[in-house]
């Protein structure tokens, strides 16, 4: 009897499926078109009839394949991909749902009863963001309601309705763009409408074509067009975590890594070469990219420059919001380490039975039972010492971006003024690549730290073969005394690229395997010699991932204002042990 009904179960919830296929084919006219995955609700079936009318509809009236090369292309350059698609539904369900209408009296009806479905349960739907409110009061408005809101959903709301008249796509994702780079990149702080100097030029710039990456709307670019922008990195051949592509493309990700990340500022042959030392067993489909970042390298991505002068402008505010305060804490720290390394510099001369003589004490020779007339001096000279600092630049890691970015640049301006050499790092995972940006360089000019507030968090994180990377050149210093500082969220995840449909399947870089590689990193840079603190910014129920990874030497913050102060104290401890 079960079966029987799940029988039918599956009959109807396929005849249903047919259904709102045929609706979408309808008013589109292209009976070559699928919807994509994240078009089709589970919510009701009111609602599911009226996105299957917006689908059509979209692919009636806007460019639906180069929406998806867009989407593809702002994800891998950083943009977070479920706020901007949550933009591009809204503003194009403005555009298109009245022409339906118009077209189609009916699909009036279907719209209210969606309407209705979707606000009944939107308690079940709704979160404190600012999406998710301005998508509640558009369909409030929509319904007749006259929603109270606050002033900023308000502005967004007016944002998206003046994109109505952008019936040009390219002109709708540019402006698609600017809402998302005015009210949701927490990175960005853009003024819609502003100028900025073009790359490479002392002019300002006319218009807004370096939004968009030229190779988007380059019809000689191959981009499948079936792929679904509800998850734009899952529609790819996705096992096992192992991201699968064409041997082909796989040339030309090293192009377009360094066309969103900057060139490598080593040499192709040295970089083979780190390669083929570091990218080993778990790592062994694996690659590394060593850049200055787009700004200080040369690159002709003029949307990626624009998108990371805009990051490094709001950390810098940020930065400047406070400046008096975030001065203090340099010097602070600064003295504080001078202070100690002074004192830890200081001979120490005790008494002792073999040493220097001393002739004051002579008389105490068969007159006392305190016989030690020498006096021996101990060298507290622990040597030089130099200091890398590995930031996690992942996704995970964006609601704190600006104040990872402050904390590291209050900690490396501090070193930099003690004289004590230091380099800082960011890194994150770009398909099949661990990117690693340097900000500083060990010898770098105090005005170097600048380039920290270039910090930026996109992808996700191969702790261990950042790790790995990193030591390769700290372990060249000539210094006494190597430190190694890694910021993380203690998640360890990431994916690989395999050469071919079945071909190199192993396990994803997530949980206890990512966890394990990244502790046994850490234990072979220690066996080196090299002194590593692990500082965890993460959710405590995280915080046995880092204990197994570092071991004791790590700090739990919860306020990541107080990185630059624990690193410190860790210093400290060293130079006085």
């Amino acid at each position: 009897m079960e079966s029987l009904k799940d029988a039918k179960w599956i009959h109807e919830n396929h005849e249903f499926d047919n259904r709102i296929t045929n609706l979408m084919w309808t008013i589109s006219g292209d009976y070559d078109e699928d919807m994509d995955k994240g078009e089709k609700s589970g919510i009701s079936e009111n609602v599911a009839l009226y996105h299957a009318v917006t689908a059509g509809g979209r692919r009636k009236y806007i460019e639906w394949p180069s929406v998806e090369k867009y989407v593809i292309s702002r994800h891998q350059a950083g943009f977070d991909k479920n706020i901007l698609l949550g933009l591009i539904t809204m503003a194009s369900d403005l555009i298109i749902e009245e022409k339906v209408i118009v077209e189609r009296p009916g699909v009036y009806d279907i719209r209210k009863k969606a309407y209705k479905d979707i606000l009944e349960r939107y308690h079940k739907l709704h979160t404190d963001n600012l999406l998710e409110t301005a998508r509640h009061a558009m369909i409030l408005e929509k319904t007749g309601k006259n929603p109270c809101i606050d002033v900023n959903t308000r502005n967004l709301l007016n944002d998206l309705s003046a994109l109505q008249a952008r019936e040009d796509t390219v002109e709708l994702l540019k402006g698609i763009e600017e809402l998302y780079l005015k009210y949701f990149s927490n990175s960005v702080k853009a003024v819609i409408g502003e100028k900025e100097d073009s790359p490479g030029s002392g002019t300002k710039s006319d218009d807004n074509s370096d939004i968009m990456p030229e190779e988007i709307f380059d019809e000689s670019e191959t981009f499948d067009t079936e792929i679904s922008t509800e998850d734009v990195i899952n529609s790819w051949n996705f096992s096992n975590g192992i991201l699968q592509v064409r041997e082909e493309d796989l040339k030309k990700n090293s192009e377009k890594v360094a066309y969103y990340y900057g060139k490598s500022f080593l040499h192709t042959n040295d970089l083979k070469k780190l390669q083929n030392r570091v990218c080993q067993g778990t790592h062994s489909n694996c690659l590394i990219h060593m850049t200055d970042g787009v700004i200080r390298s040369d690159s002709k991505n003029n949307c990626q420059i624009k998108y990371v002068r805009r990051q490094q402008a709001n950390n810098s505010e940020d930065f400047q919001a406070n400046e008096k305060v975030f001065k203090r804490n340099i010097n602070k720290l600064r003295d504080s380490m001078a202070r100690t390394l002074v004192e830890e510099e200081i001979a120490d001369r005790i008494p002792s039975d073999t040493g220097k003589i001393v002739a004051n004490k002579l008389w105490r020779i068969n007159r006392s039972r305190n016989n030690k007339i020498f006096v021996k001096t101990i060298d507290n000279d622990k040597g030089n010492f130099v200091v890398d600092i590995l930031i996690d630049s992942s996704g995970s890691l964006r609601t704190n971006q600006s104040q990872v970015a402050i904390q590291a640049y209050i900690l490396a301006r501090a070193l930099t003024l003690l004289g004590i050499p230091n380099r800082v790092l960011g890194f994150s995972s770009f398909l099949d690549y661990t990117v690693i940006k340097r900000f500083r360089d060990y010898e770098s000019p105090l005005s170097a730290n600048d380039n920290i507030f270039e910090y930026f968090c996109s992808g996700n994180n191969r702790d261990g073969l950042a790790i790995k990377a990193t030591c390769e050149d700290l372990l060249k210093r000539r210094e006494d005394n190597k430190i190694l500082i890694v910021l993380s969220d203690g998640r360890p995840n990431d994916f690989k690229i395999g050469k071919g449909k079945y071909e190199d399947l192993h396990e994803a870089y997530r949980g206890g395997v990512a966890i394990e590689d990244t502790a046994r990193e850490v234990r072979l840079a220690r066996q080196q010699e090299i002194l590593v603190l692990g500082v965890f910014t993460g959710d405590e129920h995280d915080l046995m991932a880092e204990k197994l990874i570092y071991g004791k030497d790590f700090a739990y913050i919860k306020n990541i204002n107080r990185f630059s102060e624990i690193v410190i104290k860790y210093l400290k401890q060293i130079i006085m042990n």
